[in-house]
C-alpha cells in the first residue's frame, strides 16, 4: 500500500523499493501465489506503467487479477482496483478490445455489490468511455497514447498539472511526463499551441 502511495506521489524510486520489498516478503516460505502477494504485484505493476513499461505492468496486474480471483469470498475493492488499473494499463498499450472486456467484468463485479461508492463508479465510466470505439487520427507520425490523450482532453481546461493528475488519479510529475510527450509528438511548445493541434489533428 505504500509503494501504490507512492506512485501516486510521483516517488518512483522509492514506489520502487517498496515494491520490491513487498514481493520479497510475499514469496518466502513458498507463499509466492498467496493472496497478500496480490497487493506486491499490484505495487510492481504499478510503478511500470508510471514509467511506460507497458508489457512489464500488464504482466503484473493481470497476475495481481488472478490470485484475488482465485480466492472467494474476499472483500473486493482491492481486486476492483487491479482490473481498473489494467484496463488504463490495456488502453495505453492500444489493446482496446481486452480492455472492454476487462471493463465488462468489473462492471459486473460492482453491480454485485451493496453500495459500490460514487468514485468508483466514476472511474469506471471514465473507463468505459475509454474504450468505445472513436476514430483515431492517423495524421500524426506518432500517434498519442490513450492516455496522452486524455491528458490532451483536460489541458483544455484551466486546470493545473496537479489538478489533471488528480482528476486521472496519478501524480503531477507523472502528467507532466505525458504533457512533454504530447508537446513533443505534436510539434509545439506552449499548452495552447497543443490544444489547437489536437484540434488540427482531429483529436479533440
Amino acid at each position: 500500500m505504500l509503494s501504490l502511495a507512492a506512485v501516486e506521489l510521483g516517488k518512483l524510486p522509492r514506489a520502487q523499493e517498496l515494491a520490491d520489498a513487498a514481493r520479497s516478503l510475499g514469496t518466502r516460505g513458498g507463499a509466492g501465489e498467496a493472496l497478500p502477494n496480490a497487493l506486491a504485484y499490484m505495487a510492481a505493476g504499478a510503478v511500470s506503467a508510471a514509467r511506460g513499461q507497458l508489457p512489464e505492468a500488464r504482466s503484473a496486474l493481470e497476475h495481481a487479477v488472478r490470485l484475488r480471483s482465485r480466492t472467494p469470498g474476499i472483500g473486493p475493492w482491492a481486486t476492483i482496483e487491479a482490473m481498473a488499473m489494467l484496463t488504463q494499463v490495456l488502453l495505453d498499450s492500444g489493446d482496446r478490445s481486452a480492455a472492454a472486456v476487462l471493463v465488462d467484468e468489473t462492471r459486473l463485479l460492482l453491480t454485485s455489490l451493496p453500495d459500490p461508492t460514487e468514485a468508483v463508479q466514476a472511474r469506471l465510466v471514465w473507463l468505459e468511455r475509454q474504450t468505445a470505439d472513436k476514430p483515431r487520427s492517423a495524421s500524426l507520425a506518432d500517434p498519442l497514447t490513450e492516455r496522452e490523450e486524455a491528458v490532451l482532453r483536460l489541458l483544455q481546461g484551466t486546470l493545473s498539472l496537479r489538478e489533471i493528475g488528480q482528476e486521472l488519479h496519478l501524480s503531477a510529475n507523472t502528467i507532466k511526463t505525458h504533457a512533454q510527450a504530447i508537446y513533443r509528438k505534436l510539434g509545439v511548445s506552449t499548452r495552447r499551441d497543443a490544444v489547437q493541434r489536437g484540434h488540427a489533428a482531429g483529436i479533440l
